[in-house]
């Protein structure tokens, strides 16, 4: 009994962390919920005026798959905090001796003029 106790435990805290991977961490404003949002890789990009309503930084990994889910949760966030753009600006690394190496995407939330 103890130890499916242990075993059950064991699977519902990894299953929680799993889940928390791509949560964003968010700074700044909130406006509306918006329903579509762009998404640019250089500021230089924008071609209207905007203005950084606020900023995220978001874990992801190196496989193509994971950087895809990374975009989409920034994305989602965005809407949700009615921003209007996202610029993906900088890719972190961390590496931890203990584990395997930590990657976050840093985030400029956007909203045009």
């Amino acid at each position: 009994m103890k130890l499916s106790h242990s075993i059950i435990v064991s699977i519902l805290i990894l299953c929680l962390s799993a889940c928390s991977m791509y949560s964003p961490t968010y700074f700044g404003s909130k406006y509306p919920a918006t329903k579509h949002v762009q998404s640019f890789y250089a500021s230089t990009d924008i071609k209207q005026p905007f203005e950084v309503i606020g900023h995220m930084n978001i874990a992801t990994g190196r496989s193509e798959a994971s950087q895809n889910k990374t975009r989409q949760v920034a994305i989602e966030k965005t809407k949700e905090i009615g921003g209007d753009g996202v610029v993906f600006s900088e890719i972190n690394r961390q590496v931890n001796q203990h584990t395997t190496d930590d990657y976050t995407i840093k985030v400029d939330v956007i909203k045009f003029k």
